[in-house]
């Protein structure tokens, strides 16, 4: 009698999510809402990246890869996101990393990278817009001055909907919309896709004020 060869297991990439907290939390309202918004973002993202590498493909994305952070010139914040990277900013970046981004958020400007993007990596990482949580590219890193979007748009992920819309549905709460119905309504609407900005056309010098402790001058 002969012995049938088992036949091994492939191991499955199984990535997990983890929910951020700070201990501001309990003292900060919007706080909460933001960082569940991200987790639910970052759960359905895990599971997506999972799937294409259990395909066979590999994540090109790691730290000190940033293409995307000097490519891009339109990304999409919403109003709570801007809030996070305000409290982020001033409360939590300490020492010569602070006075970095002090010193590129006065200097910024059209057509320049990033603002946020310190020697290679996102300072501001933890509270990084869901469009840069969602950016992610496959198989081979990307070619200087390369936007895969458009040169490869197979490599780049796909974002799940349904967690991408209940992780929008999560900051709600913050403009008012609580109640289960409204909130059904106003992601029917699309009510906070009108508010989206784009974080190359906001004023980050009033945030480098911000960080000095002065307060922006009011507009006319």
């Amino acid at each position: 009698m002969t012995r049938k060869k088992k036949k091994k297991k492939k191991s499955r990439a199984v990535l997990t999510a983890q929910r951020l907290s700070f201990p501001e939390e309990a003292a900060i309202p919007w706080l909460p809402m933001l960082l569940d918004a991200y987790f639910i973002a970052d759960k359905g993202i895990a599971a997506a990246i999972g799937k294409r590498l259990n395909n066979g493909e590999k994540l090109a994305c790691a730290r000190g890869c940033s293409s995307c952070c000097t490519t891009h010139v339109t990304i999409p914040v919403y109003p709570l996101e801007v809030v996070g990277i305000y409290w982020y900013v001033i409360e939590k970046m300490l020492g010569p990393e602070r006075q970095a981004l002090k010193a590129q958020l006065n200097e910024f400007g059209a057509g320049k990278a990033c603002p946020f993007l310190i020697e290679g990596a996102c300072s501001i990482h933890p509270m990084r817009p869901l469009a840069c949580r969602h950016f992610n590219v496959f198989n081979r890193k990307c070619d200087p001055g390369e936007d895969p979007y458009y040169t490869r748009r197979h490599d780049v992920l796909t974002p799940d909907e349904r967690y991408k819309n209940r992780a929008v549905a999560a900051m709600l709460p913050f403009h008012g919309i609580r109640d289960r119905a409204e909130k059904k309504r106003a992601a029917r609407s699309g009510v906070l896709n009108k508010q989206v900005k784009n974080l190359h056309e906001i004023d980050w010098k009033n945030l480098a004020m911000r960080m000095e402790g002065r307060k922006p001058p009011l507009k006319a």
